[in-house]
């Protein structure tokens, strides 16, 4: 008996639901349609557009951008730059060989500008909160010096990894063992905060680099052309000096490879490839990937410069 009550209370159940599911699609089909309630607003009509003022540098310069040069301002002063060194970018070092009065001239205006913009850079850098924030005891410049010596006592290996396990090692681990955390982590927030203008400050470094003997190096701080030329094949040719580089933005690993290869060529061409690094098989690939980033200020003269330099390559074979 009590079997069939349930029975019974469940068919109830189930009539009911189908009732209501009935009624609810006969009141959708039937019933009165919804209106949508449209809110009108009053739109203030678009002022005809006049004449407009030519955009300017000021108007484009951030606030507090007293020393950070706007980019076209730099562009111009780089352009000024290659002119003033008298020789493509590609033999920098190779002109600072030549001593006619002529080249002298120009070589002391050309020592003065690298010189006052590297200035320029680090006296930037000590206005910035992220550098402050390391506490580094003394101005940038003097602390990026005293970086400088440090590298240039004990400089990588640039080949023979293939021969000699331990080079690879040493190479593996060569900054964590010759520079300190808070050295690491400048060069780490340097290339990290300024990226808007990398492609500037490396062609600035490398300039400096390249100075040689033609201009005046108080207390010796540039490195030597032999210091810079391990430190290109290193970065170049090492299993950890590129893996350093691809670590990095894809930007700061193209255009640190392409001055390494600019440093080495040199060497090259002067007989001082002394550990026979071969730039040639980096050229094209190099190459290819600058050319897949067109916002690159200086695309063309990459491009342009590796093309001379392949073809410098292709005429001796």
């Amino acid at each position: 008996m009590k079997k069939n009550v349930k029975g019974r209370i469940w068919w109830l159940v189930l009539a009911v639901v189908i009732l209501a599911a009935l009624g609810y699609y006969w009141y959708t089909r039937t019933g009165p349609e919804t209106k949508e309630v449209l809110v009108a607003k009053e739109v203030s009509p678009v002022p005809a557009a006049g004449p407009r003022e030519p955009v300017t540098e000021k108007d484009v310069r951030k606030e507090g951008s007293d020393v950070k040069t706007f980019p076209i301002d730099k562009a111009e002063r780089s352009h000024q730059l290659e002119k003033n060194a008298g020789a493509p970018i590609e033999h920098l070092f190779e002109a600072g060989k030549e001593v006619s009065d002529q080249k002298t001239t120009v070589s002391e205006d050309y020592c003065t500008q690298v010189e006052q913009r590297v200035a320029d850079f680090f006296h930037y850098l000590d206005k910035k909160d992220y550098i402050r924030q390391l506490s580094l005891e003394t101005d940038t410049y003097t602390y990026f010096k005293q970086i400088i010596k440090r590298l240039a006592a004990s400089p990588p290996v640039p080949a023979g990894e293939g021969i000699n396990p331990m080079v690879m090692v040493k190479n593996i681990f060569y900054f964590s063992r010759t520079l300190d955390r808070k050295d690491l982590r400048l060069f780490k927030e340097v290339a990290s905060n300024e990226q808007d203008t990398l492609e500037f400050n490396l062609e600035m470094f490398y300039r400096w680099f390249m100075l040689g003997k033609r201009c005046p190096n108080p207390g010796k701080v540039r490195p030597t052309f032999e210091e810079m030329y391990r430190y290109a094949g290193f970065f170049l040719n090492s299993t950890g000096g590129r893996a350093y580089l691809f670590r990095r933005s894809a930007t700061f690993r193209l255009l640190g490879s392409y001055y390494c290869l600019l440093i080495v060529y040199q060497a090259d061409r002067l007989g001082k490839n002394r550990y026979g690094i071969n730039v040639f098989p980096y050229i094209k690939p190099l190459r290819k990937e600058l050319s897949r980033y067109p916002d690159l200020e200086f695309q063309n003269e990459y491009i342009n410069t590796l093309t001379r330099i392949e073809n410098y390559y292709l005429q001796r074979r």
